[in-house]
């Protein structure tokens, strides 16, 4: 079968025949064995997730390995996930832990915020801005100052440095 066998028409992902599967997981085995952490994430829109890595692979892996199979909403990539849990099997930590993709913008907003709350407030003396050149965050920050530019990477790829 071509490459394209597992190329949709939408150009999304469709599942793979069962032959297909197992020569995947053959081919994974090896790399399975001797990976710390593996994170699965294929989906097939509308479908359950395939299995890529089954239970007998997980055991071949090192004790303190660690699986995270962010498909597990849609049945997930490893046979012994369990939804919803963190679990150890084997010696092996698996990541069960349910929509993943739902809890990473939120997080992402409220340390980005919280980030930037605390650079602004390290700007802030006496409620006036004052810039510490001698703070190594505030001097990497900053591209210009008094209409002179002082970021040490523009002024190398401006060739003044």
């Amino acid at each position: 079968m071509p490459v394209e066998v597992a190329v949709g028409e939408d150009g999304y992902a469709k599942r793979l025949p069962e032959k297909w599967l197992f020569r995947e997981r053959e081919a994974l085995q090896e790399s399975v064995a001797t990976a710390d952490i593996i994170i699965l994430t294929a989906l097939i829109p509308g479908k359950v997730a395939p299995v890529l890595i089954t239970a007998e692979m997980v055991k071949s892996m090192k004790p303190g390995s660690a699986i995270v199979d962010v498909s597990i909403d849609q049945g997930g990539n490893c046979e012994i996930t369990e939804p919803g849990q963190v679990v150890e099997k084997y010696g092996v930590s698996i990541d069960g832990t349910q929509n993943i993709p739902g809890i990473v913008p939120g997080s992402s907003t409220w340390m980005f915020a919280n980030n930037i709350y605390n650079y602004v407030a390290g700007l802030i003396k006496d409620g006036k801005v004052q810039l510490n050149m001698d703070d190594e965050i505030t001097a990497s920050s900053l591209v210009t100052k008094d209409g002179k530019v002082v970021h040490a990477g523009t002024l190398e790829a401006m060739g003044s440095r």
